[in-house]
């Protein structure tokens, strides 16, 4: 329903913007604008593209800190998808997503989210090789401290001493 509803309110804010340039313009100006940000949009994205590759490279040979790069190579997939989906305004964003000031200022964001998406799966993966992945258990937990100790099994043994009949020793869950 939430992904339906975002549909549907892009496709009304491309739908607009278009109706308003071609209201502001006349259709063929309208037509030529969108494809003309469409191009530069893709010959932006080639020499940014370039750049962001060549400092991830070389971050990463030299053994420098590639978060930078990195966040920038989220902001330009980002940017790809925009100019890709078809639309004035997505193409808008695409290429003012592209341009060095403004993924500057989205690098901390990304990199925030990157850490959140980070910390996400290697808790998952850390549940899953345990095996606790979706597993609750429902009881009384008991804080203390772990002692180094050998165990002893005081449970009684014979013929009329089982333990089903035993009194319970810990109280029982719900």
């Amino acid at each position: 329903m939430r992904l339906r509803f975002l549909f549907l309110a892009y496709v009304a804010i491309e739908i607009a913007a278009f109706v308003a340039m071609t209201m502001a313009w006349g259709f063929a100006w309208a037509i030529l604008i969108t494809l003309l940000a469409a191009a530069l949009g893709f010959i932006l994205l080639q020499w940014q593209g370039r750049k962001v590759v060549t400092r991830l490279r070389t971050a990463s040979g030299a053994g420098a800190d590639p978060a930078a790069p990195l966040a920038d190579t989220a902001v330009l997939g980002a940017s790809t998808a925009l100019l890709v989906v078809p639309g004035v305004v997505t193409t808008a964003l695409g290429v003012l997503s592209l341009l060095p000031p403004t993924r500057a200022a989205l690098r901390p964001l990304v990199m925030a989210v990157g850490a959140r998406k980070v910390a996400a799966v290697v808790g998952n993966a850390g549940m899953f090789a345990t095996g606790t992945r979706g597993r609750v258990v429902d009881g009384t937990v008991i804080d203390a401290d772990v002692v180094e100790s050998s165990v002893v099994d005081v449970t009684p043994r014979g013929p009329t001493a089982t333990v089903a009949n035993m009194p319970p020793h810990l109280p029982q869950g719900r």
